[in-house]
């Protein structure tokens, strides 16, 4: 039996799927807006750092799915259309700012089928922006000949954040005033643990680890989840999957020839979505906060800027 009454908008509100980088900052720093005048952050996992909601996170979204069971790049179209109703698809990608007030209009002929849906499924570029802006109660000093300054008021400044920041050149600049805010770029090539060590994962052999895959386990704003990470190539197939080409020296790898262009998510949600006779409405909700991370170098100056991740939270009535 088909539920014909689904709401044709998904609104982004608030935040809920997890992606992480090698230099990411964990989600226990405190919030930036808890610091008092001359205030720095205690230390946490072997960082000092505090947490801001970015003004600005965009992503370029392929696809977004409502499943009741995992899923994972090895399996086909059909097992995976099995098990999974396709809320918004486009081939080109759409780039949604992850801000209130955003929407992604849903499937026009969408319909879902009763049941109990567990996981949430997400294809989106390895790429985000993502701006933040604070305002300290008391000066604040960056260094670096690149993004060197000293205010109250302290920005991201469109700079790569991908790995830590070079020599001591911030990724944020402050200033005395209000100022001209600019986004951060993440681009997530690769994830999980280097490791030169043969590993099997979903039935796949791999002489070495190809970086290919993680499970994120996190809690962002007080909802906690576990996403399993996936990077894809531009035909769609799991990158590493065919053609391995990670290469090791040690435990530091070199990426190959894998053009390694997309992010699948699935994440197991921390609340089931029951579809019932009754329903009439699914929203979907995005929470930023504390997504960004300003992180203070041993002088106490702000010297790097990280993404934390974004979690969705399903609903239905």
């Amino acid at each position: 039996m088909k539920n014909l009454n689904i709401i044709k908008t998904i609104t982004l509100f608030s935040a809920v799927i997890f992606l992480q980088t090698f230099s990411a900052t964990g989600v226990k720093a405190a919030e930036c807006s808890a610091l008092s005048a001359g205030q720095t952050p205690a230390e946490a996992d072997d960082e000092i750092a505090c947490t801001v909601s970015p003004t600005s996170l965009v992503f370029t979204i392929y696809e977004l799915a409502l499943c009741t069971a995992a899923i994972n790049p090895t399996m086909t179209n059909a097992q995976k259309d099995a098990i999974c109703t396709t809320l918004f698809s486009d081939t080109s990608g759409k780039a949604v700012d992850l801000a209130p007030g955003s929407v992604i209009p849903l499937r026009g002929d969408l319909t879902m089928t009763e049941g109990t849906y567990t996981n949430g499924y997400l294809k989106m570029g390895k790429s985000q922006s993502m701006k933040t802006e604070f305002k300290f109660p008391s000066a604040r000093t960056t260094p670096g000949s690149n993004a060197s300054g000293t205010g109250a008021y302290c920005f991201s400044k469109g700079v790569a954040i991908d790995e830590e920041p070079s020599g001591n050149n911030s990724q944020v600049t402050c200033h005395a005033s209000e100022f001209s805010t600019a986004a951060n770029i993440s681009t997530f090539n690769r994830f999980g643990d280097p490791s030169s060590d043969a590993i099997t994962i979903h039935g796949i052999s791999f002489n070495t680890f190809q970086m290919n895959y993680q499970v994120a386990t996190n809690t962002l704003n007080g909802v906690s989840a576990s996403t399993n990470l996936y990077m894809l190539d531009s035909d769609g197939t799991w990158s590493g999957s065919e053609t391995a080409d990670v290469t090791y020296s040690g435990n530091n790898p070199t990426l190959g020839t894998n053009d390694r262009t997309f992010i699948m998510a699935d994440q197991t949600l921390s609340s089931p979505v029951v579809i019932s006779p009754n329903t009439s409405a699914l929203d979907i909700r995005f929470s930023v906060t504390g997504a960004s991370t300003f992180a203070f170098n041993d002088s106490d100056d702000i010297f790097e800027n990280t993404f934390n991740g974004i979690v969705f939270l399903f609903s239905a009535n």
